[in-house]
């Protein structure tokens, strides 16, 4: 027979074990969660927190979650600011296809805007000055008017962008900017001048930096190119050398690997192993070839199933595809399937058959 104490705390343990959850529910059916979650996904994608589509969304479910730090969001606002405002230790809003007008209280520090729409406006305290910014295949590059003094930002973009959209940006102090396709394009480089207050530019991929175009920038202590040319490695060490600004420069590419391979979304592979990459990208060609030939569905299937295939046998050879290399290798087949029209299903499916890594 257990003694008194043994069951308080055998009693305790189950109440404690109750506690652990709570069960929330926002207008569109219950949802039980950990009470201690940090992370709250509300978009209309499988395993998040379902949301009404339309009609009032019943925010008053987050005082259940007191320690809930970040929430992904998607669409209008429909009382999300207002939310955020009633819960400061939300610190962290990511956002797709933002729309029409969002008021974000202080306590937002990091905001994440993902294909945000065109007519999108932002008011923030201080037109976004503790706010670190980061966007995502945003129209024509454009911060909102009303985070322009946004001192950090990363703006990851599609071949090509120009510096003069972010002239009015005012204070900014650290910009890194993602080119997610070829050729990696920074034009009006000379409206970089403007920002008398960087500190740090990061350049991911950008191959047709021209680096005599780059202005001088009185603050500026930290430059990074992740992926470049040779050529223009040589070029910036030897502008910058002796001064200031510390350099970090990696996956400096050849005139000839980039001539073959700069289309190519496996292009950066060559970083981890020659052979490898050779392969990888030749892959990527067969497929791409396949995909334009395609004429019907069953075409276009055989040409993503076989793109896979070959990923996989790839990667039997060498071992090399690891996390980051998997999601470039989905990135390069979903963008693939989008150009054949090839529903998102249907494409995620053939996806996990075919692959083994």
């Amino acid at each position: 027979m257990a003694s008194p104490w043994e069951s308080f705390r055998s009693v305790r343990g189950v109440r404690r074990t109750e506690d652990e959850y709570v069960e929330i529910d926002l207008g569109a059916g219950p949802r039980r969660l950990s009470r201690w979650q940090r992370h709250l996904d509300l978009r209309p994608v499988a395993d998040a927190v379902p949301v009404p589509a339309e009609g009032p969304v019943d925010w008053s479910q987050l005082d259940r979650l007191p320690s809930c730090a970040s929430v992904h969001w998607s669409g209008p606002d429909r009382g999300l600011g207002d939310a955020l405002a009633a819960h400061p230790g939300i610190t962290f809003l990511s956002w797709d296809d933002a729309a029409g007008e969002a008021h974000l209280p202080a306590t937002v520090r990091q905001l994440r805007l993902f294909c945000p729409l065109p007519e999108l406006r932002v008011e923030a305290p201080e037109l976004g000055y503790q706010i670190d910014l980061r966007m995502r295949d945003a129209p024509e590059a454009a911060v909102p008017p009303g985070l322009r003094r946004v001192r950090r930002l990363w703006l990851t973009t599609g071949g090509a962008v120009s510096a003069a959209a972010l002239a009015h940006l005012s204070d900014l102090e650290r910009l890194r900017l993602t080119f997610a396709a070829a050729p990696g394009s920074l034009a009006d480089v000379p409206a970089l001048a403007r920002h008398d207050r960087l500190v740090s530019l990061w350049l991911d991929g950008a191959y047709n930096l021209d680096p005599a175009a780059l202005p001088d920038l009185p603050a500026l202590r930290h430059l990074v190119l992740a992926g470049t040319r040779r050529t223009t490695e040589a070029a910036v060490r030897e502008r910058f050398a002796g001064g200031p600004v510390a350099l970090e420069i990696s996956g400096a590419k050849s005139a000839v690997w980039l001539s073959a391979n700069l289309d190519n979304p496996f292009r950066d592979w060559v970083d981890v192993s020659r052979p490898f990459a050779e392969e990888a990208c030749a892959a990527y060609r067969r497929a791409a070839r396949s995909a334009a030939a395609a004429t019907d569905p069953e075409a276009a299937e055989r040409a993503l199933r076989r793109l896979v295939a070959d990923l996989s046998a790839i990667n039997d050879a060498y071992d090399l595809i690891d996390t980051v290399l998997r999601e470039q290798a989905w990135a390069a087949y979903h963008g693939l399937a989008a150009r054949l029209g090839v529903p998102a299903q249907p494409a995620g499916a053939w996806f996990e058959e075919e692959r083994r890594f």
